[in-house]
């Protein structure tokens, strides 16, 4: 038996002692007092007394260490503490062996009848404490050995034969309780193994019953909850809001809900990696957990979409101040891998009961608001009308039709010229997509082109613009015309996309097309998203003898230092400074500036939206001769193109 088995066999041991004790000490009592009322006449007093107090004293000492014991049950585990207690208790059960078997000697006056009396009630004591005998046998045997054998002393000094029968009976006694004691003592301690095994199962069963239950809340945590965040998920987050409207009908309450989406968040993902993403939108779900009241329920639905339930509205103002609250906070830069990356967000309301009593138009509603949002510009917040379901579902409508009308081949593309104003020459022109809708007819850049853009169709509508410009191209060239350098809009997404290159080396050997006939435009705003990556891309292209033009510059954010750094060729003032000059002394500062970076950069500079003379003056006395505008010409399909390419002597 290993140790700890041994501490749990003799805990169990000393526990059952003192559990059985005071039923030991009513029989001491009991006994005493039977003999004092059937000897009273045969004992001295001054013996039923010696009696009364040297038990009284045993009894006293076993009351004490049961109740010592008794104070520390619960924490006495080590083996040499438990097993000083026994001894301690195994002393005192000699003791009371040894006095109760002395009174023998003092009942000499007796007859014998009374002296097998005696003897009977020894032997009788002794095999009724066999139970506990068995149970604690190094305990018990103490007490009736010594009590028995104290007793065969004085028997065996007897001289009447008849006391040899009691010699014989307290002998047999002896060996009786010591062999039967010690086969119950091993029996109990089978039986404390045994019990212990089954506790051991027991507790091994609600063991495996409590990871059963922990693992089933896990899961169900996992099914409720997002993984990254650990906010609710679309599961509980539908449950949530359905119970929020059945306790806002009960209470005749408002509802508001939010629809969050970061905006540009794709971005920091095709740029840093989806860990850094994660990391992001973990702060994303702090920043919203601490601005949310503790009634409200904040939940992730997926990518970088949040939403959040707010009950109990008791007017719009304060759902304004939440929604302005959202936007700062969100405003603030976040701090990943050593690096400040900026963002915002565009935020959708929805009311209950005023816009719906439905959880799904609820949500649909919000998510409606939300592009509107995004369509306003970003970074603000719509509440819900009826317009915006007309305006969501033309947009749904529009995705299908640009995915049709890519398959279609339906776009065309018109040309701007771009003219030398100085020497009155065409030196190039841009290409741009025209829409041709079979029902519709010719639809607006304007419509199309900034959802193309949020779906990515972009890219698959700037390959076919590549394609039929410069097909057209090489067919003026081949027919003895000069169009000068064709400029083509890049998307950023078109830039990153891995086949870009590939595709425009193989139209440039399709169609015989040369490098330098060539110009990609991309936006300043593009640009400085991720300027280190742009770098890279456009070096490549750089490389190939293609020109770079900034298209939009002055409307963004980049420096000096990182335009050195970038292999561009042209910058383009944006129309929004031409539109007012020169009766803005604001725009003509800027325009003037523009040119003047162009110079101290050595880069070529281009004036676009010129649309009155005035304004082709200025820019060209400021040393801005290239000049692209309705001053000049507007887009023109290939045919009114090709008619002005015979009209300039190049």
């Amino acid at each position: 038996m290993n140790l700890s088995m041994q501490k749990y066999v003799t805990k169990a041991t000393v526990d059952r002692i003192y559990d059985n004790s005071k039923n030991g000490i009513s029989g001491h009592f009991i006994v005493l007092l039977l003999s004092s009322l059937l000897f009273w006449n045969n004992i001295p007093p001054l013996i039923i007394a010696f009696g009364f107090i040297s038990h009284l004293l045993i009894l006293s000492r076993r009351l004490y260490l049961r109740n010592e014991y008794n104070k520390v049950r619960e924490s006495l585990v080590d083996l040499v503490d438990i097993n000083s207690w026994l001894s301690k208790y195994r002393r005192c059960m000699f003791l009371s062996g040894l006095a109760f078997g002395l009174m023998i000697f003092f009942f000499d006056n007796l007859s014998i009848e009374y002296h097998f009396l005696i003897l009977c009630i020894s032997v009788g004591l002794s095999a009724g404490g066999l139970y506990t005998l068995g149970e604690s046998f190094s305990i018990y045997a103490f007490y009736v050995i010594t009590m028995l054998g104290s007793a065969l002393v004085w028997i065996v000094q007897q001289d009447a034969d008849v006391y040899r029968i009691g010699t014989i009976l307290i002998i047999v006694a002896i060996y009786y309780n010591l062999s039967s004691g010690r086969r119950y003592a091993n029996n109990f301690k089978q039986i404390i193994l045994e019990q212990h095994s089954v506790s051991e199962y027991i507790k091994k069963q609600e063991e495996m019953q409590n990871e059963l239950l922990e693992q089933k809340d896990i899961l169900e945590h996992q099914a409720t909850h997002d993984a990254l965040t650990g906010l609710p998920n679309r599961i509980l987050f539908n449950d949530r809001l359905e119970q929020s409207i059945q306790k806002a009908k009960r209470n005749d309450t408002q509802i508001a809900l939010f629809f969050i989406d970061l905006d540009h968040f794709k971005e920091i993902n095709d740029s840093l990696g989806h860990h850094i993403g994660d990391e992001v939108l973990k702060v994303v779900a702090t920043r919203l957990n601490l601005v949310i009241r503790l009634e409200d329920t904040l939940a992730r639905l997926g990518g970088d979409e949040f939403t959040i339930i707010m009950e109990d509205i008791k007017n719009i103002q304060y759902v304004i101040f939440f929604s302005q609250k959202i936007l700062k906070v969100l405003l603030e830069p976040i701090s990943v891998n050593n690096q400040n990356l900026y963002l915002s967000s565009s935020i959708g309301i929805s009311l209950f009961p005023q816009d719906s009593t439905d959880l799904n138009n609820l949500l649909k509603y919000a998510d409606t608001a939300m592009y509107k949002a995004k369509s306003e510009g970003r970074n603000n917040f719509q509440f819900y009308s009826k317009e915006m379901t007309e305006l969501a579902f033309e947009r749904v409508i529009m995705v299908a039709s640009l995915k049709q009308a890519i398959i279609k081949k339906e776009f065309v593309v018109h040309y701007q010229p771009q003219i030398d104003a100085k020497n009155k020459k065409l030196v190039g022109m841009e290409a741009l997509v025209r829409w041709e809708h079979p029902t519709l007819g010719l639809v607006s850049p304007a419509k199309f082109i900034p959802l193309a853009e949020d779906t990515g169709l972009i890219v698959d509508i700037d390959i076919l613009v590549m394609e039929i410009a410069m097909m057209q191209v090489s067919e003026w060239r081949r027919d003895g015309l000069n169009p000068g350098i064709l400029s083509l809009n890049l998307a950023i997404k078109q830039l990153n996309h891995d086949t870009f290159i590939i595709i425009l080396k193989h139209n440039m050997s399709k169609y015989d097309f040369k490098s330098e006939w060539l110009e990609l435009e991309i936006t300043e705003n593009d640009v400085m998203r991720k300027p280190k990556d742009a770098a890279v891309k456009l070096k490549e292209i750089s490389e190939l003898g293609i020109k770079i033009a900034i298209d939009d510059f002055g409307t963004g954010y980049s420096s000096l230092s990182y335009l050195k750094k970038l292999p561009i060729d042209k910058l383009k003032i944006d129309q929004s400074f031409i539109r007012d000059i020169p009766g803005s002394e604001d725009d003509n500062a800027i325009v003037k500036a523009v040119i003047a970076i162009s110079k101290s950069l050595n880069l070529d500079v281009i004036a676009e939206g010129v649309e009155t003379k005035e304004q082709r003056d200025f820019v060209l006395e400021n040393g801005c001769s290239k000049i692209q505008g309705y001053y000049y010409s507007r887009p023109l399909p290939a045919e009114g193109i090709q008619e002005i390419l015979k009209d300039f002597s190049l």
